[in-house]
């Protein structure tokens, strides 16, 4: 992955899974616009069930707009039905009936700009479910409604399994709000040119983007042996490898907290790795893995 923290463009800050009155959410979609746009958001993608928001008539309130939804498809090895955000995309998706989940995904992507899996932990998404899926960029690691809803907002368990049977796969923080109190508590920042659907778009299949509901991530370099993070105040910053007890975490340091520059040790010749850091209220920021012989140092 090329490091966007590396690369030329500016930051912009987005939301890119949330509900409306289309569907299951509390608010109709020009309030869910208006919350956004007062939360400094830059772009914001409303994903109601199998249905696309026609954002025709409404007031983006600078912001860009990105068509999307959520599309309940195939089941699991538990028999639960599986979840995935398809974004850029004019109408709801034709599906071919079918409970195979690669299969249906392969169908959506398809049709859509990009995807990925929603809310792994929430659907007791085992990483076998996963495994043989192609065609989605990649999975939520954090969903604020799942965590608020039922404390199964992070997925990362899954993520690094998939990481490390080969797979390249992204990681997004978002809302999946659909009531007044998840709003603007989990969010990606997207390193683009310009702030338009195509260069979001373009960015996010890239990778070049990191995710968080809460830290910020100022600068990643990746360096032969180690990496050099700078972040907002911080209690621990952790380099997570792809393999069994892989990664380096500021716990094994002398220095002590809060931390906002460090440099940690890797193993990216062997493995891809992703850095996280957390803060005092035990907010997290996840970088997007670093592969092997794929990085721009």
């Amino acid at each position: 992955m090329p490091n966007p923290f590396s690369k030329g463009g500016n930051w912009y800050k987005g939301n890119l899974h949330t509900h409306t009155t289309v569907s299951d959410g509390q608010l109709s979609p020009q309030e869910t616009i208006g919350i956004y746009a007062e939360g400094d958001y830059d772009f914001l993608a409303l994903t109601d069930h199998d249905a696309v928001v026609d954002y025709g008539g409404l007031d983006p309130h600078g912001m860009t707009l990105i068509s999307g939804c959520e599309l309940a498809v195939g089941r699991g090895r538990l028999g639960q039905t599986l979840h995935v955000v398809a974004l850029g995309l004019d109408t709801t998706p034709w599906l071919p009936e079918s409970d195979d989940f690669a299969e249906l995904v392969a169908a959506i992507s398809e049709e859509c700009e990009l995807c990925f899996a929603a809310h792994p932990f929430w659907s007791l998404n085992e990483a076998g479910d996963l495994l043989d899926v192609r065609g989605h960029v990649g999975v939520e690691v954090y969903n604020a409604t799942c965590q608020n809803g039922c404390a199964r907002g992070p997925s990362e368990i899954v993520w690094d399994i998939l990481l490390a049977h080969g797979q390249r796969l992204w990681g997004f923080a978002v809302d999946d709000a659909h009531l007044r109190e998840d709003y603007c508590q989990a969010w990606v920042w997207v390193k683009s040119a310009e702030n338009s659907v195509a260069a979001i778009l373009e960015a996010l299949k890239a990778g070049h983007f990191y995710a968080s509901n809460g830290p910020q991530i100022y600068d990643v370099v990746v360096e032969a042996e180690q990496v050099w993070v700078h972040c907002s105040p911080c209690r621990q910053i952790a380099v997570v490898e792809a393999t069994p007890g892989g990664g380096y975490t500021t716990g094994r340091l002398a220095a002590q907290p809060p931390f906002e520059e460090i440099r940690l040790p890797h193993h990216l010749a062997a493995r891809p790795f992703r850095v996280e850091v957390v803060d005092d209220q035990g907010h997290k920021a996840w970088t997007n893995p670093f592969f092997p012989d794929e990085v721009e140092r």
